[in-house]
């Protein structure tokens, strides 16, 4: 399924919150082989928006409340509460009718509470915001949670929580293999990714401990790829259970995993290199570069060098 966003931007949005929800979906697209997804950027008067750090964003179009149709992600700043006016707030509320889902990032979920359509839903703001947001809306189920999902709804606060609401939202939408790369680009600890718990693993919820050590044996073994059998001896299961897992929590298994991993590792070096298809197929366990652009030309319906840039 075709998914789209929508990125509402008001005057004082955070760039960092803005990249913490846009470039993890940047990734998927580019990485992902089943995701198919694209995104926009609208503000209130289709004009250029000044961030909280005075730099300018040119937008695609105009906010039209009718044309929401897909998930609305709404970026707002600081000054929030000196923006809500009353034609604001009832193309929120349409909008939100309009909307599959609608994401507030920041302080937004201050508009949404405004347009009424929180009542009843249990919610977060930044943490600046939020004694006063409980004063002042009291039909919402205020919560001090990193990040919150109540029915159509997620808010959240800080930027750090809108990396881990987005990589949930990844994960509901196009499954925890997708999730688990996005968090795998953006997360990092040089002690956790030494002992081999990089990623998704450090993330609660993204899939059980042996898979995500299954999935950093393979991230880390492209070159030269694991038998299945490998793969299961070096998480210590049997290779019925792996298959199990794989099943259970990627819907594939472990070999058409291990073999789609590496192709979107080819698609990256074709992009990103000047690498020949010979020296990406090596660099990526295929035998020669025509095995390499047979699979990869199966798999993404275009040939190899397509890709290049």
């Amino acid at each position: 399924m075709h998914e789209s966003f929508e990125f509402l931007l008001l005057d004082g949005f955070s760039n960092m919150v803005l990249a913490s929800a846009l470039e993890p979906l940047r990734d998927v697209k580019m990485r992902s082989i089943f995701a198919d997804l694209d995104w926009e950027v609208t503000t209130l008067d289709g004009a250029t928006v000044t961030s909280s750090s005075k730099l300018g964003l040119s937008p695609n179009r105009r906010f039209d409340p009718e044309q929401t149709k897909s998930t609305l992600v709404i970026v707002a700043g600081y000054s929030v509460r000196e923006q809500v006016t009353r034609e604001l707030v009832s193309m929120v509320r349409l909008a939100s009718r309009n909307a599959r889902r609608v994401l507030a990032l920041d302080t937004a979920s201050w508009l949404l509470a405004e347009a009424g359509v929180l009542d009843g839903h249990r919610a977060t703001i930044h943490w600046q915001e939020l004694d006063a947001f409980t004063e002042a809306f009291p039909n919402v189920d205020t919560s001090n949670a990193r990040y919150v999902s109540s029915g159509p709804f997620m808010t959240c606060g800080g930027a750090s929580t809108v990396l881990e609401m987005i990589l949930e939202l990844i994960e509901e939408i196009f499954g925890p293999a997708a999730a688990f790369d996005a968090s795998s680009m953006f997360i990092f600890d040089p002690a956790r990714q030494k002992s081999g718990n990089r990623g998704a693993a450090r993330l609660r919820d993204r899939g059980s401990p042996k898979l995500l050590q299954a999935l950093n044996i393979i991230a880390e073994n492209v070159e030269t790829p694991l038998t299945t059998f490998e793969l299961a001896e070096r998480v210590s299961l049997s290779e019925r259970t792996l298959c199990r897992a794989f099943s259970d929590e990627l819907g594939m298994t472990p070999g058409k995993y291990y073999k789609l991993y590496r192709l979107q590792h080819a698609r990256y070096l074709v992009q990103e290199t000047r690498s020949s298809t010979e020296q990406i197929a090596h660099r990526c366990g295929f035998s020669c570069a025509s095995a390499l652009r047979r699979s990869f030309t199966r798999v993404f319906g275009k040939p190899i060098n397509a890709f290049r840039l």
